[in-house]
């Protein structure tokens, strides 16, 4: 249930347009607006991280203006720290505390403060809240990460980091949990009717929140589940999840895969599974070709490969939010790009991850809910479950 009356927020009227147009009721109903309106926080916090960042490495534009190649040169930047340093002027740019012209970017406004926005988010979404610790150490560490002393890993994962990670894969943090519960509806679309055999493969599953909302979900439905992993301190807990969320009928395996390696060589035999699931982890495969191949072999015919994450608007140029946090890391930005399939790293648009399941033969490519049918109302709408099936 939502613990906010549509009426108390400012942005009322959009969040209307937007849940109007998702015309399917059950996923309409995923998005309520206790979501919304935690998303639209959580926006107006990237908006505040973004410009304590710039101001604590001195890049915030002064009279006459600054250019990315200007702030680089100016402060020494590495090349490698472009990626971020490009969101962080043009997410402020896109919402108006920065003004852009010939390639210069010129002081408008003042955001909020961050300290009253993470009140706010804590307020009204205290699972969500860890976000704000996670923003508030890119604040903190930016002068560090900008110097090039060290990674954005080894800032955002250092091992006293680890607790607020375990917080934020989480079901208790609705702004992560929102993957989670469209990729437990597109899996659910897909059990057999007859009760026959449903066994699912999931890739990258972290710390077991995605799989403890699929096998609720999906009850006994499930007949095997098999849960993989890389990180060994991710594993454990996903592994204790999965195993807690089962149905007594459901047999659930756990392992070890990488999946940029020969997903065979790691056990998992071709044909052997109707489902492979991943949420929030096929965008950083450095080769998603390969993933996506390797994804494809798992599969039974007529079975199918279910990717839920953000899910980037075809029309929508400007940077995504929710990317703010991945953009200071190596492993989300350093992919191979193709002109169609992927043309930048992070997260793809539905026309991208149609191309690259058909590369894979792969077809009947759905997006659920419509994610550019809904950005045509709500234009920064990210959330989708894509499925891709293998031909019969």
């Amino acid at each position: 249930m939502d613990n906010l009356e549509p009426e108390q927020h400012p942005k009322a009227a959009e969040f209307a347009r937007l849940r109007a147009a998702i015309a399917d009721e059950r996923v309409r109903e995923l998005f309520p607006y206790r979501f919304l309106a935690a998303n639209e926080t959580f926006a107006r916090l990237v908006d505040a991280t973004a410009y304590g960042i710039l101001d604590a490495i001195g890049a915030l534009p002064g009279a006459a203006g600054t250019s990315v190649a200007q702030a680089k040169k100016q402060l020494s930047i590495p090349w490698r720290r472009t990626v971020p340093l490009n969101f962080l002027y043009e997410r402020l740019s896109d919402t108006g505390i920065l003004e852009r012209e010939n390639g210069k970017y010129y002081f408008a406004a003042r955001p909020q403060e961050f300290a009253d926005v993470a009140a706010e988010l804590a307020a009204r979404e205290p699972g969500a809240a860890v976000a704000v610790e996670i923003l508030r150490t890119l604040v903190d560490e930016a002068k560090t990460y900008f110097a090039g002393q060290a990674s954005g890993d080894e800032i955002l994962f250092a091992p006293d980091k680890l607790p607020l990670w375990l917080k934020y894969f989480s079901n208790d943090n609705l702004l992560y949990a929102i993957n989670n519960t469209v990729g437990a509806e597109a899996l659910s679309r897909l059990a057999p009717a007859d009760g026959g055999a449903f066994e699912i493969l999931e890739i990258g599953g972290g710390c077991g929140s995605a799989a403890d909302q699929a096998l609720r979900a999906l009850g006994p439905a499930v007949t095997r589940y098999r849960f993989t992993e890389v990180a060994e301190t991710f594993a454990r807990h996903g592994d204790k999840a999965a195993r807690a969320a089962a149905a007594p009928s459901t047999v659930v395996e756990t392992a070890r895969l990488d999946m940029t390696a020969s997903w065979e060589a790691q056990g998992v035999e071709p044909g052997t599974f109707d489902v492979v699931y991943s949420v929030n982890c096929f965008h950083v495969a450095p080769d998603l070709d390969f993933v996506i191949g390797e994804a494809a072999k798992a599969l039974r015919p007529g079975g199918a490969v279910v990717v839920s994450e953000c899910v980037r608007p075809t029309k929508l140029a400007r940077p995504i939010h929710a990317e703010i946090i991945f953009d200071f890391l190596d492993s989300f930005t350093d992919v191979m790009t193709d002109p169609v399939r992927r043309p930048t790293h992070g997260f793809l648009t539905p026309a991208a991850w149609r191309a690259t399941f058909e590369a894979a033969g792969l077809g009947d490519v759905t997006v659920l809910p419509d994610v550019d049918a809904i950005a045509e109302e709500y234009p920064d709408f990210v959330v989708g479950a894509v499925t891709a099936r293998a031909i019969s």
